[in-house]
């Protein structure tokens, strides 16, 4: 069974993000010494759904040992909109939305769910830029009261083209 036209519709937009993308991240949160870290995102389209499955993982620069990980979905919307869910095993699950607009990937978040024993985070902001074979990621978070801080960016290169 075929993609309707409508779901390769809503596709389209989003083809050069498709993908595997591999590079490396700097910590830039003022509560955390400054780190550097390995990411690996992977970006897929899910079959017959205007979808594309998000998956994200994140090694210590000096082991390769695994320090973080994330999945979610991206459902695409008409007029390049998207909805974003997250699911982070810290104990969140955050609900996005945005538009792709030249490349950029402007995410507004919409609400945070926490398990009872996850860190008092409010919010987290996102923000994905793709320019050329380069996909930037830049990662806010605000804690308890507090306002919002630059937490995390990384720069990725295409590692694998997407189907």
């Amino acid at each position: 069974m075929g993609s309707s036209p409508a779901v390769s519709t809503l596709l389209a937009p989003f083809s050069e993000w498709l993908g595997s993308w591999e590079g490396e991240g700097r910590g830039l949160w003022d509560v955390e010494p400054p780190f550097r870290y390995r990411e690996s995102l992977s970006i897929e389209p899910v079959p017959d759904r205007a979808l594309l499955r998000w998956s994200q993982r994140t090694a210590v620069w000096e082991s390769g040992e695994l320090s973080h990980s994330e999945v979610g979905f991206l459902r695409l919307l008409p007029d390049q909109e998207v909805e974003l869910v997250v699911t982070v095993p810290a104990g969140y699950v955050e609900v996005h939305t945005g538009r792709l607009h030249e490349g950029a990937l402007a995410l507004v978040p919409r609400s945070l769910g926490a398990t009872p024993t996850a860190r008092p985070l409010r919010l987290v902001q996102r923000t994905w830029e793709l320019r050329g074979e380069t996909l930037r990621t830049a990662v806010g978070i605000a804690v308890g009261d507090g306002a919002v801080a630059a937490h995390v960016e990384a720069r990725l290169h295409r590692a694998s083209a997407g189907a």
